[in-house]
């Protein structure tokens, strides 16, 4: 009974969100212009626990609501969008149709409950192995019938997203901009690193990767397309698609080791692009060439990942 109790605790605790996640977003009003219509559904805004019986099915996935991140993941998104596209003049129409935040922790909470009823050096031992579980961070773009069938569905993850079975977060996202319509769908590790916000970083990946697949530059219509199959590179993430067997191309020479660092990640992104070799443009920005353009690749936070096109300095 005390294994069940625990597990109960600790689920009911994570559906009540006990604590706001508050970020402190530099000139956020300035995005204060940009129109964004909210056409979610009502249900993705709310929290819910899907169920509390933990030999169910849908034990251990939670449904986390716009109340947990301050500012909201929909206002994030306003943010972000209006920062993308500020250096063209432009102003987008944007239209946001999913934007919805699970948790799965359903293996921790069973083995959790399950060291606590072993109990002594052995529960602890399965306690303590808990807390290495972590899982690499990724997005994938999907279609509307993937998001389909019974909702608690949606939070799961499969043996290759997550092979150590760690508790994660999946965040949806499905936007139309000026008519391009793209459905992401992003999987993150709920373990800290370092002194960061799991949740608050997790939500911010999935709005970066998701608007990665826009193109600021709408006369490229090829670097669009390129963009879609991109994917942020850092220390603890893995590719959201299958990598192009394209050649690696030469790292430049850099003048320590951070900027080799950077310069090798920003290669990564530049060859799944098809793109040559990197170099330099400023604070932790790369271009590479792509032909008749450049794109620009930014490296922040350790990952890389395209922002936008440019025109190609040798035209």
């Amino acid at each position: 009974m005390k294994r069940y109790l625990l597990a109960l605790c600790v689920l009911v605790c994570a559906g009540c969100t006990p604590s706001v996640t508050k970020l402190n977003v530099k000139d956020i009003g300035s995005s204060d212009a940009l129109s964004v219509v909210d056409a979610r559904p009502a249900s993705e805004k709310e929290n819910k626990i899907f169920s509390l019986l933990i030999t169910s099915k849908d034990y251990g996935i939670v449904r986390v609501g716009d109340g947990r991140l301050s500012p909201s993941a929909v206002r994030l998104l306003q943010h972000e969008t209006f920062q993308k596209f500020a250096a063209s003049g432009r102003q987008p129409t944007v239209t946001v149709r999913h934007l919805v935040i699970y948790q799965n922790m359903r293996s921790q909470l069973r083995s959790g409950a399950v060291g606590a009823g072993v109990g002594g050096a052995l529960g602890g031992l399965v306690g303590n192995a808990l807390g290495t579980h972590d899982a690499s961070a990724h997005t994938t773009v999907i279609d509307e019938l993937s998001f389909g069938g019974e909702e608690y569905l949606r939070g799961n993850y499969s043996a290759a997203e997550n092979p150590d079975k760690a508790s994660v977060w999946v965040i949806y996202i499905a936007t139309e901009i000026d008519g391009k319509k793209v459905f992401t769908r992003t999987v993150a590790s709920m373990k800290p690193h370092d002194d960061g916000n799991p949740f608050a970083e997790a939500v911010q990946l999935a709005i970066e990767n998701h608007l990665a697949r826009y193109d600021v530059d709408t006369n490229h219509a090829t670097a669009s397309a390129a963009m879609a199959a991109a994917v942020e590179v850092g220390p603890s993430s893995t590719a959201s698609v299958t990598a192009l067997a394209t050649p690696q191309s030469p790292v430049p020479a850099a003048a320590s080791s951070t900027d080799a660092s950077l310069a090798a990640m920003a290669q990564s992104v530049a060859n799944q692009l098809k793109c040559g070799t990197v170099r330099p443009h400023g604070d932790a920005i790369f271009l590479a060439s792509c032909g008749a353009y450049d794109v620009a690749i930014d490296c922040d936070g350790g990952r890389c990942h395209p922002t936008h096109t440019v025109k190609s300095e040798s035209n």
